[in-house]
């Protein structure tokens, strides 16, 4: 881990073990910190397990070497990225994005269309899929079933990725570019295996919500039961015995290398959130929660936005200030409509991750392009995330009326 995240880290495990021992708390507190965010951190953990069938079946490794043959055209390069972003994000998360950039990192492509791509592909997952933290915190605090949300936030995601395509897409391609002959064919198995992929994507969507329905548990369980079932399952039926060897080497070496930032962050911020709960910043949250409640539905959402975004702006993660602003919320005893709130929650959250240069979302897209996080998120696509918000205000009127 980096110096710079191992400093946060230790300061936000630090100074919430101080809070809380300020405030007098010793035992049972310091416990429920730590493990506050224990569900997210198992889908943390568990998500990179569900690409194990789509890699040993050739499925991605196939549609990824069928992008190659739109190299010559930047709009089709672009669209390509974009949707194939798109189908891998909602399972894979981050992993999304190194896939699609070990593809195009030897190849000749403008920076600038490049953040636009893993921009437009990656934050509308952001908004509806179960296998990310901003969706899974929101309606586990909020107790809203997932059933209940999926519409809200797939349908917001469907406009943003329309919008997204017109802002952010690179000018035609003014001449064809002669191609060999077999190019000009479509790849069959490449079709195939993105049928395949899509059909393997809202396969888990429909399973998760068919199990919540039916079990009535959790979210974040059913999430990390199934990250852990279904490569059981591909290896039961495929007899592919003989890979587990490999894949545990595989993921060991990846979550202790890889997701040590994120696994330690997760563990000291819960401690930090807890443990600033109980302190008197809390009595100025919770007035300035019932004064935007009690004004308007938009001036609450514009509350809440520059709150996460303010803070995120300082390295303040949305795992901190998304709980702590709900939980004040719900402990106010305010009336309000959960749906809207948790839109509000989770576009803040989406919105902060992609334009914070401390958020690891921003710092993963810049160091891809080479560039730093406030060109790549403002100056080559601030307009996208400027258009995209007033929207969302506009939109959370249309929730509150159903």
């Amino acid at each position: 881990m980096e110096i710079k995240g191992r400093l946060f880290t230790l300061f936000l495990f630090t100074t919430g073990i101080i809070i809380h021992f300020i405030n007098g708390n010793r035992g049972l507190e310091l416990f429920e910190g730590i493990t506050q965010n224990l569900p997210l951190l198992a889908i943390l953990i568990l998500a990179p397990l569900l690409s194990i069938p789509l890699r040993r079946e050739g499925i991605i490794d196939t549609i990824v070497s069928g992008l190659s043959n739109n190299k010559n055209d930047e709009r089709k390069t672009f669209y390509s990225m974009s949707s194939f972003m798109m189908l891998l994000a909602p399972i894979l998360n981050m992993g999304a994005i190194r896939i699609v950039h070990d593809f195009v990192k030897d190849v000749e492509i403008k920076p600038k269309m490049l953040s636009r791509s893993y921009y437009l592909g990656f934050t509308p997952a952001v908004l509806w899929s179960p296998f990310f933290a901003s969706v899974g915190i929101v309606i586990y605090l909020l107790d809203v079933k997932y059933m209940s949300y999926i519409l809200v936030g797939v349908t917001f995601s469907l406009m943003q990725a329309v919008v997204g395509l017109f802002l952010l897409r690179p000018n035609a391609t003014p001449h064809t570019i002669l191609q060999e002959p077999g190019q000009l064919k479509p790849d069959e198995n490449g079709l195939k295996n993105i049928f395949y992929l899509i059909v393997f994507v809202l396969g888990l969507i429909l399973l998760l919500i068919s199990m919540e329905s039916l079990l009535h548990k959790p979210m974040l369980l059913l999430v990390s039961f199934i990250c852990v079932m279904v490569p059981f399952i591909w290896i039961v039926l495929r007899n592919k015995w003989n890979v587990v060897r490999e894949e545990y080497l595989h993921y060991k070496d990846r979550l202790l290398i890889g997701s040590r930032m994120e696994i330690s962050l997760f563990l000291s911020a819960g401690i930090f959130g807890n443990a600033i709960a109980n302190t008197p910043f809390i009595n100025v949250l919770k007035s300035a929660i019932e004064w935007s409640v009690n004004e308007s539905l938009a001036v609450l959402f514009l509350f809440i936005l520059l709150f996460v975004t303010g803070v995120a702006m300082i390295g303040v993660h949305q795992i901190i200030s998304i709980p702590l602003i709900l939980l004040t919320l719900i402990e106010s005893g305010v009336p309000f409509n959960p749906l809207p709130v948790a839109f509000m929650c989770i576009f803040s959250w989406m919105l902060s991750a992609a334009i914070s240069p401390l958020n690891a979302m921003n710092i993963i897209i810049s160091q891809n392009v080479k560039k730093d996080g406030f060109t790549v998120a403002f100056k080559w696509n601030g307009l996208y995330f400027l258009v995209i918000t007033l929207m969302a205000f506009g939109y959370i009127y249309i929730i509150d009326m159903f």
